[in-house]
């Protein structure tokens, strides 16, 4: 391929999708200061947004602690560490850090102690019946392209689940 190496890297990890939004965001910060791209320059050279590169490129505004806990962690998600970025200081950055793991690890504990597989066909409908309400309350509006993406295959592979469930191989 011809072009600036650089350029190249960034936009294959982006494409196999094995940064973490920290990776992603430094990635984007270091090929825009080696270029001396203006933001929508780099938004051209990677194919999103302009406003969906400043907002990734947020998350460089982060404290130093909080990116290196990051780094290597798939779970937090982008919108989370955008909206904490978005903070005015770094000890605001933080406490809302610190609240979002919180949440997180409440979310995780009641998950494990709660979530028993429904076993009855009643329980099963009950339970996705739920899950169908929760689906229909969602907002994708503001979701990238790659969240908007996940979750269809998410979705996909649920549909194969089912399928699988009616239709068990002979």
């Amino acid at each position: 391929m011809e072009g600036n190496p650089s350029e190249i890297a960034l936009v294959e990890n982006l494409l196999r999708q094995d940064l973490t939004s920290v990776e992603e965001a430094e990635a984007l910060q270091r090929l825009k200061d080696e270029q001396q791209y203006t933001d929508e320059q780099l938004s051209g050279v990677i194919g999103k947004a302009r406003t969906t590169i400043s907002d990734i490129m947020l998350i460089n505004r982060l404290p130093v602690e909080i990116r290196d806990e990051c780094r290597g962690d798939h779970k937090i998600s982008k919108s989370a560490l955008i909206e904490i970025a978005r903070k005015k200081q770094a000890r605001g950055m933080q406490t809302a850090y610190e609240k979002h793991k919180e949440k997180a690890k409440k979310a995780a504990e009641g998950r494990t102690k709660r979530e028993k597989a429904p076993q009855t066909a009643e329980d099963v409908i009950k339970w996705l019946s739920r899950a169908a309400g929760n689906l229909g309350a969602v907002d994708a509006s503001a979701w990238t392209e790659e969240e908007k993406s996940a979750l269809n295959q998410t979705l996909l592979n649920l549909q194969e689940t089912i399928q699988s469930l009616l239709n068990p191989p002979a």
